[in-house]
């Protein structure tokens, strides 16, 4: 099986890194892979770092015919059998090959979808499978209408194989936290959030929950992981300016992007996933995997995977009291929550693994060969 992944997006997130660690997988294991996207677009400098084929497409003009002929001109050389599109701009454009390959949507969001009879005929025609990356997402993609029940399978997200790996000691975690240049790093409770700095992503609620937890008496450090986008910059500069405003400069560390991400959840003491809309989060099933509790917000796909009081704790979204409750608990209660961290990892070792979600990901490229 040939599969072509295609991604208008320029920027590097969790969807590019999904995309990422199912092309080496599949490579490793056989399968001939290729990335589409444009050319000044970081997945595909990062896909040519890891020795995955790249293949330069700009989808701005999804329908323009100099696009399309690239795409089409890419799958006949390529002799590609599956596209699995990520993004509404290239998915338009492979729908466009459907002659030459099937075609396969990912939705990675679980938000309500607009829906109109273009938009559906877009999908029905467009089409032979869709992966959602949640049952709401799933669902979402229902009511609009877009995909019956039967075209739809699921597949969630994972943690790589280094999540699971030994040697989460306090004295790897001392270096880390040493190496990051944090303040009392062998006493202060460590709150991590990871993902691209964008304002779905709450990364200023963390902010605020570590400047409550300092009134309320307990010494906390937020550690943010993640850069901006082009468009985003002016957030991650508020961010900063927002701990001067808070009093809190100097218990925050913004760490950048980072490629040694399980180093910086073991980091840790607590992950937190403040975000304001969440498919799924590949930062949950990575924390679970690393023996890292998980307070998350209460929205999207997140509460499929989070079981309060059982593998983490969810809170509403927004509501920064609650994050910083959560995180009380946590330290108050180190038999509740080395139970709660326990249960975690055994359900990321029967639930997310990489190559059972290929698996997965397998079944229904096979489900859009025969569609029938």
């Amino acid at each position: 099986m040939r599969i072509l992944h295609t991604l208008a997006e320029r920027s590097l997130g969790g969807l590019e890194f999904r995309v990422l660690e199912q092309s080496a997988w599949l490579q490793r294991h056989g399968y001939e892979v290729a990335i589409a996207a444009p050319a000044d677009s970081e997945i595909g400098r990062e896909a040519r770092q890891r020795g995955l084929r790249a293949v330069d497409i700009a989808f701005d003009s999804a329908y323009s015919p100099a696009t399309v002929l690239k795409l089409r001109r890419a799958v006949k050389a390529l002799r590609i059998d599956i596209i699995d599109s990520h993004s509404r701009a290239d998915g338009k454009t492979a729908a466009l090959c459907r002659d030459l390959c099937a075609v396969v949507r990912t939705r990675h969001f679980a938000k309500p979808m607009r829906s109109s009879p273009r938009r559906r005929l877009e999908w029905k025609l467009g089409c032979d499978h869709v992966i959602a990356t949640s049952l709401l997402g799933k669902q979402e993609i229902l009511a609009a209408r877009l995909a019956a029940p039967e075209q739809i399978s699921v597949v969630g997200e994972w943690a790589a194989d280094e999540f699971f790996l030994p040697g989460d000691t306090p004295q790897a975690r001392l270096r880390t936290r040493q190496a990051l240049g944090m303040r009392a790093p062998d006493s202060a409770c460590v709150i991590a959030t990871i993902g691209m700095l964008r304002p779905e992503k709450g990364q200023s609620d963390l902010l605020r929950v570590v400047q409550r937890l300092h009134a309320q008496g307990m010494p906390a450090i937020a550690l943010v992981v993640g850069m901006p986008t082009a468009s985003t910059k002016p957030y991650a500069y508020a961010l900063h300016q927002l701990t001067v405003d808070l009093g809190i400069s100097e218990h925050v560390v913004f760490a950048g992007h980072r490629n040694n991400v399980a180093e910086m959840i073991r980091a840790a003491d607590v992950v937190l996933v403040p975000s304001a809309t969440e498919a799924w989060s590949r930062v949950v099933p990575e924390s679970y995997a690393a023996r890292r509790p998980v307070v998350a917000s209460d929205v999207g796909g997140l509460p499929e995977i989070v079981t309060p009081g059982q593998t983490g704790w969810l809170a509403p979204p927004g509501d920064v009291a609650a994050y910083a409750n959560r995180i009380m608990q946590i330290r108050g209660n180190p038999a509740q929550t080395a139970a709660m961290v326990g249960n975690a990892r055994a359900y990321a070792d029967a639930n997310f693994r990489l190559a059972g979600k290929m698996f997965s990901t397998l079944e229904a490229y096979k489900r859009a060969l025969r569609p029938g």
